[in-house]
């Protein structure tokens, strides 16, 4: 079993969803939040001390401490799973971990087995775009979830009705996390290929999902829409709203046109439609 290196990261509040952000581009498979900065995790081998510290660098932050440790994979998986506390979005839904018991019933619940993946449900970026899927319709629709991580956005479009879901990702753990949680909530039509834009069958999407990072956005908008139906949407979300401008016109230069946003403390979701 590999070893993870833990890097434990100081620094001020207003500077750690930036500083997730670029680590998670960087390559860094996990994050946990704490009062005073969060821990950062990945493969001890794929550790890039260059790529890493240059970050850090690039923004200047002179309040950033950073302690490496290294630990077994297995104590970091019961380290992250017990900072997963429920998460309850617009009195509808809740996502929650095995684990926990809750008495009150809600419309939809998922159950995610927590590991390295991002999507919790946690992050505003994921709690947000989820704010937007339970407003649409996704009944009989096919849908794709592009960088699935642990495949909650796709249970969720299941749960709301979709007839197929197909999901990809390039992180080694969201093939078996995702169909880890898949079982965890009886939904068996999620098709996962792990891998990027290439490995999405040559077939169109009434629905795509995407809740990535800016960069990787403007980079696979052509891919992207040519995947989707004519007047359907591609949800988007992992980026601030001062990056909305930017990528709206990105997307319209392949015929995806802004419809609608949502904000939640600066980070933002948004829905294009395919003209």
């Amino acid at each position: 079993m590999n070893n993870y290196l833990l890097l434990e990261i100081t620094c001020e509040e207003l500077m750690r969803d930036i500083l997730i952000a670029e680590l998670a581009e960087a390559g860094f498979e996990g994050f946990i939040e704490k009062d005073n900065g969060f821990d950062a995790y990945l493969p001890e081998e794929e550790f890039n001390r260059e790529a890493t510290y240059e970050i850090f660098e690039r923004y200047e932050i002179p309040l950033v401490m950073v302690t490496k440790k290294i630990m077994p994979q297995q104590n970091w998986n019961a380290q992250w799973e017990s900072s997963f506390e429920p998460v309850v979005i617009n009195e509808r839904l809740i996502i929650k971990a095995p684990f926990h018991k809750i008495e009150k019933a809600y419309p939809y619940e998922l159950i995610i087995q927590p590991k390295t993946s991002f999507g919790t449900g946690h992050h505003e970026t994921t709690h947000i775009i989820m704010e937007l899927m339970l407003n649409m319709d996704f009944n009989n629709k096919h849908v794709f979830d592009y960088g699935s991580g642990t495949g909650i956005l796709a249970i969720l479009a299941t749960k709301l009705g979709a007839k197929s879901v197909f999901a990809n990702d390039i992180d080694d753990w969201a093939a078996d996390n995702i169909l880890e949680n898949a079982g965890l909530n009886n939904v068996n039509n999620i098709q996962f290929k792990k891998g990027d834009l290439s490995t999405v069958p040559h077939q169109m999407f009434d629905v795509i999902l995407a809740n990535l990072n800016k960069n990787i956005l403007m980079k696979s908008f052509d891919g992207l829409s040519k995947l989707l139906k004519p007047h359907c949407p591609l949800l988007i979300s992992g980026f601030y709203e001062s990056d909305l401008h930017e990528l709206s016109r990105g997307a319209a230069g392949y015929g995806v046109e802004l419809s609608g946003q949502k904000v939640m403390n600066n980070w933002c979701a948004a829905v294009l439609i395919k003209q």
